[in-house]
């Protein structure tokens, strides 16, 4: 690369350094160091204002570091500015150095929606992936009567205000799950009497006629994830199996997951599916299937049926599980799997759950070939989980308690821990996070504090459920009198 001669634009002597050798140097500086890099000279003012600077600093501090950046609207890197991509490299890192400080502080906090009724709860609610990074889908529970409000909010206004409302009270009620891919138009699933399948009109002006139904499915069942135009249900009965769905213009069945092995603590608890394979966690079982349909070796009527390719079995039951796959910028680059996170609470003869969080990471397999058909000979993940850190989390008995875990490694938790604040106290929660970090396969890492970050306190325990959107640097608390608060860490 040719010398840099930009020094005499201020009759300062040329810095007789290669520009690719400079750049690796700054690239190692604190953010603030190249800033401040402008108020030196004209040279180093013209230099760190070159578009491939940014390009570098932008990868190797933000992308290679697995680092969400806000307020993105995901279109190509090769489109932006020498400004607009240095706005985005100091946002991302402005907001993970606030994010992981042990007490975060919030941009703008704003409660928002409380219920009329008496006996309201929020017993669902998550951020939709995607689309923005500005909707919230949360479910209200009535008691009296007996009834269910699902809302989208748009919390990107100064003000959330509910843009779709859709009220369940006639039949039995399933629950929800949301669409992970923000392109597809089927958001979330209700399981009613029916599966229902359903689209939102975020540019209708009346909330009641914006939830759209698409198309249903005949049936009482268990939904557990929506990807794209697959679904993924269980039949409710002990030893039901796992059904895969192809939601497009005319749902059908596609494939049974059946684990033959399992007599009891059957129950799923989280599931992930990526390509031609699903991983599956149960109350004490981890499983992985080939999703390819194949045709049954005894004829039986009905979708083909798969059989574990792995599994592994914890030592207890599990109490609650939350999984996602760590966004990793290496493991895109190879084409290999990313690592996956597993949060679990184990259970315990007791009638309150234990109280420590357990990570573990499901590592890719090594020896597996992209690109070739999973099969028993070519598994993307080591079964046998790996047991990274245990995380302190007590919950008091009947006291309510969440976690939630992000695509970028962030875990957040609701529990009773109150000893640091306010000492031994009957009530009182802390809403607590950590950033996780993967052991083995790709590298996970990223800069800032790895230590527990405390978002909020409160002396009672009104809190009830969590979310988490780590792109744009929201979390949302609900509480068990329906009310929802929104903190902005961006």
């Amino acid at each position: 690369m040719d010398e840099l001669n930009i020094g005499s634009w201020d009759h300062s002597p040329p810095l007789p350094i290669p520009l690719d050798i400079l750049f690796d140097i700054i690239q190692h500086l604190p953010i603030q160091s190249v800033l401040a890099l402008r108020q030196a000279s004209k040279s180093f003012y013209a230099i760190t204002r070159l578009r491939s600077l940014w390009a570098l600093l932008l990868r190797t501090l933000v992308h290679e570091q697995n680092i969400p950046i806000p307020s993105f609207d995901r279109k190509s890197f090769d489109c932006l500015s020498a400004l607009e991509l240095e706005r985005l490299t100091c946002c991302a890192l402005a907001l993970r150095s606030n994010w992981t400080n042990p007490d975060p502080d919030a941009k703008r906090e704003v409660d928002f929606y409380k219920p009329t009724e008496p006996d309201s709860r929020i017993i669902f609610m998550e951020f939709l992936p995607g689309r923005g990074n500005r909707w919230l889908i949360s479910v209200t529970m009535n008691v009296q009567p007996r009834k269910y409000v699902i809302q989208c909010w748009d919390v990107a206004v100064l003000q959330p205000v509910c843009i779709a409302e859709l009220t369940h009270m006639e039949g039995p009620y399933g629950g929800i799950v949301i669409n992970d891919d923000p392109s597809s138009p089927a958001i979330i699933v209700m399981q009613s009497a029916l599966t229902e399948i359903l689209a939102i009109d975020f540019e209708e002006d009346d909330p009641e006629s914006a939830f759209v139904p698409l198309s249903v499915i005949d049936g009482i069942r268990e939904i557990h994830l929506l990807s794209g135009s697959t679904l993924v249900t269980r039949r409710p009965e002990k030893g039901g199996e796992v059904s895969i769905w192809d939601i497009g213009d005319q749902p059908c069945e596609k494939i049974q997951l059946v684990n033959p092995s399992l007599l009891q603590n059957d129950r799923c608890q989280a599931m992930h599916i990526c390509d031609d394979y699903m991983v599956i966690v149960r109350q004490k079982t981890v499983e992985l299937y080939s999703t390819i349909p194949r045709p049954n070796i005894i004829a039986t009527p009905g979708a083909p049926i798969s059989y574990p390719l792995a599994q592994h079995t914890f030592q207890w039951l599990t109490e609650t599980v939350n999984m996602s796959k760590q966004v990793s910028w290496h493991a895109a680059r190879s084409h290999h799997p990313s690592p996956i996170n597993i949060v679990i609470r184990f259970g315990s003869v007791y009638p309150w759950p234990v109280n420590m969080l357990h990570h573990f990471v499901l590592n890719p397999n090594p020896a597996y070939v992209p690109g070739r058909e999973t099969s028993l000979y070519n598994l993307p993940y080591l079964m046998q989980p790996t047991p990274v850190q245990t995380i302190g989390s007590p919950v008091r008995l009947f006291a309510p308690s969440s976690v939630a875990l992000g695509r970028y490694g962030t875990v957040l938790w609701i529990d009773s821990h109150t000893e640091d604040w306010a000492g031994p106290s009957d009530c009182g929660q802390r809403l607590a996070g950590r950033i996780l970090t993967a052991t083995g396969g790709f590298s996970t890492s990223q800069h800032g504090s790895h230590d527990t970050m405390i978002f909020r306190v409160r002396d009672d325990d009104l809190w009830n459920k969590v979310a988490v959107d780590e792109e744009s640097g929201r979390i949302a608390v609900g509480y068990v009198n329906g009310s929802i608060t929104l903190f902005e860490y961006s």
